[in-house]
């Protein structure tokens, strides 16, 4: 047990509510009650144990999974108490007993045959089979937003779905999750690539894959934990956070009794509402239908987050609805349905077909609009949202409200909206808590649960929603990737990551500081870092451009674990500033490949600035010299202390370059610093 008469969390997922509402009560119970206390454990914990009972293995080890070749394969999951479990895979078998609490792990000898293969566990009566699982390379992507950003919302999209049709490459979504303390288990499933699948996949995920399989020729398996506008500390082991007395109060609170009896509440609450979606009168009732009538519906502002009472003060399912009108001349046609992003999910029809449902906030929505759907006239658009937690409803620009037939878009926020709630979630009882109010929590939630399972490496997009805060970055980055090492007791675990790209961000947001602790983490052996400066989008946080991105990130890992030594992987570096003695500043490089290049068609270097004594700042001339150097034009009288290069949230004039195509990375260095 996990504190005083307190479950492990997962495994309240098989014990009902009423078994989770006497585990609260034994919580609140005063500590004179010690012998009650006792009683009601022991019944509570029979309970429990009786339920997980049944032969079982966590989700990730399932159909379809690709697991990681020339290492040992670890099997593990649950059973009844002492019960003897055994485990086949490719001809090898191994044998273990399950502990007190009836969970047991044994490992398998490594595989290299691609498959597909079988594996199967039994134990007693009971057999479990997983099937079509490859062998080949794994990796887990991870962050916030811009790994959560879709691949059906990249540039290119469309052509990019459409020949997305590899067996060889496949990924493990992990839904979101938060817990106080590590989970035994994580929600989610295996996919395999196809059009239809991978138009939910991380782009940045899937696009890394599909390097590493045209490169390698083998099987490669993502798995994805991500979740937008998350700060690094969520992600963050209890061990790691605990070397940080700044959160010593904060963790304390966690770990408490109190904290834990409110985290079941809000579980309990959780399965009563997953329940009652399950059971919608809206779908039950037929309220997509154009005949259903809706006229008693309530007037609703298109687009934005639900701002107007009632709906900004409750979590639950709210349909919506409004009209949009088609010509003649386009009815009939195949179309596509452009939704902006909705929160948290949803369902949607057009004239009573159901065209698309998506999960997550950060997603943009778009649907096919089969031939035939469409007639000439008023259409209907009903979209049922599902918002169980925090803000809810459709946001974006109106731009991205839109059904487009051929080359025509026809807006849908024309006519007014309406909405309808079916089902109010009861938040009553407990205090629901946002991703970021308290550490570590998606870390156990999402990341730990999996931690036993092995990969090769992991990518990590993350750093937006910490640039209030660079200073901290510098600390909080490599302790992160030191406890993800120290978790999977692999110390040189690859680890590769994005650096932000530019973006002109509020005066409060400082990426340039970011960027510059991201770097730092650099020191840390087997690390990798993709810089991408010039592939940002200045007026949005998420950059279409993730081809891009997860082609550099490949590089590294071709690089430094696949043997790919002839490809350059890390972009331009500064060692050194020094002050020459004619007054200029000579700047030198690392990571050149066959020499500093500048990008622009004139041969103008910019992006270069100095601070003088008094801190004042100016641009400067600069221009190539040499291989591996940057000469920077100053005048002797100008007292100059530092040097940088691309230090700005949105350095769009930035332009030096190693001769592979790969930007120079952002600095500030002090003259006479070398590095």
């Amino acid at each position: 047990m996990a504190g005083d008469g307190v479950l492990p969390l997962k495994m309240c997922k098989f014990v009902d509510t009423m078994t989770i509402n006497l585990l609260i009560e034994l919580l609140n119970l005063s500590t004179v009650m010690k012998q009650r206390i006792y009683t009601l454990t022991l019944l509570l914990m029979a309970f429990a144990l009786g339920a997980m009972a049944q032969l079982r293995l966590p989700a990730i080890i399932s159909d379809h999974m690709v697991i990681q070749r020339g290492e040992p394969v670890h099997v593990w999951g649950w059973a009844a108490q002492g019960q003897k479990v055994t485990a086949t895979l490719a001809g090898h078998k191994a044998t273990v007993r399950t502990g007190k609490d009836g969970r047991w792990s044994l490992y398998l000898p490594a595989i290299s045959a691609a498959g597909p293969h079988t594996l199967t566990v039994s134990a007693g009566k009971e057999s479990l089979s997983v099937t079509d699982i490859l062998a080949g390379e794994v990796w887990m992507t991870s962050g916030q937003s811009n790994m959560d950003f879709r691949l059906r919302s990249i540039d290119r999209a469309d052509d990019e779905i459409s020949h997305a049709t590899n067996a060889n490459i496949r990924l493990f979504e992990i839904n979101h999750a938060l817990a106080s303390r590590p989970a035994d288990d994580v929600s989610g499933h295996w996919a395999v690539t196809t059009p239809e699948a991978a138009d939910c996949f991380t782009a940045v995920g899937y696009l890394f894959a599909k390097e590493l399989n045209a490169a390698l020729d083998c099987p490669v398996g993502i798995v994805n934990a991500s979740w937008g506008g998350t700060q690094i500390e969520s992600w963050m082991t209890m061990g790691s956070i605990d070397r940080f007395p700044k959160y010593t109060q904060l963790m304390e609170q966690l770990r408490s009794d109190a904290f834990r009896a409110n985290e079941l509440r809000g579980l309990a609450n959780d399965a009563r509402f997953e329940r009652e979606v399950a059971a919608d009168r809206g779908e039950a009732e037929g309220w997509y239908a154009p005949s259903y009538d809706k006229s008693h519906w309530q007037p609703l502002a298109m687009p934005g987050l639900w701002a107007d009472a009632p709906l900004a003060q409750m979590d639950g399912v709210v349909w919506t609805t409004a009209k949009f009108t088609v010509p003649d001349s386009l009815a009939g046609r195949e179309a596509l349905l452009s939704l902006g992003f909705i929160d948290d999910a949803d369902v949607t029809w057009v004239n009573g077909h159901r065209v698309g449902a998506t999960r997550g906030y950060a997603v943009k929505r778009r649907y096919q609009i089969p031939a035939g759907v469409l007639h000439a006239g008023d259409n209907e658009l009903t979209v049922k949202i599902i918002d169980d937690h925090d803000g809810g409803g459709c946001y974006g620009s109106a731009s991205l409200f839109y059904v487009q037939v051929g080359s025509r878009r026809l807006s849908i926020l024309n006519h007014p909206w309406s909405y309808c709630v079916s089902v109010e979630k009861d938040n009553s009882g407990f205090r629901s808590y946002f991703s970021n109010d308290f550490l570590s929590r998606i870390y156990n939630g999402m990341v730990a649960p999996v931690a036993p399972y092995p990969v090769k490496g992991i990518v990590w997009y993350q750093g937006e929603a910490n640039t209030e805060r660079p200073g901290e970055y510098y600390a909080l980055f490599p302790a992160m990737i030191d406890g993800w090492r120290q978790a999977r007791q692999r110390p040189e675990l690859p680890f590769y990551w994005v650096q932000l790209p530019n973006f002109i961000a509020t005066p409060k947001n400082d990426l340039a500081g970011l960027r510059d602790a991201q770097t730092s983490a650099l020191s840390l052996a087997h690390t990798g870092q993709a810089v991408t400066i010039d592939v940002g989008n200045p007026t949005d946080e998420h950059p279409l451009d993730k081809h891009t991105v997860a082609r550099r990130l490949a590089l590294h890992a071709l690089h430094n674990d696949y043997g790919h030594s002839d490809l350059v992987c890390q972009s331009p570096r500064a060692t050194g500033v020094t002050r020459q003695s004619d007054g200029t500043i000579l700047v030198t490089f690392s990571h050149v490949a066959q020499g500093l290049q500048c990008h622009d068609r004139y041969g103008y270097l910019c992006g270069f600035a100095v601070i003088d004594a008094q801190g004042k700042r100016h641009c400067v001339k600069a221009e190539i010299a040499g291989t591996d150097s940057v000469r920077l034009l100053t005048t002797p009288n100008l007292a100059v202390t530092t040097v940088t290069y691309g230090w700005e949230n949105n350095p769009e004039d930035a332009n030096l370059f190693g001769s592979t195509g790969l930007p120079a990375t952002p600095f500030m260095m002090k003259v006479g610093q070398g590095k």
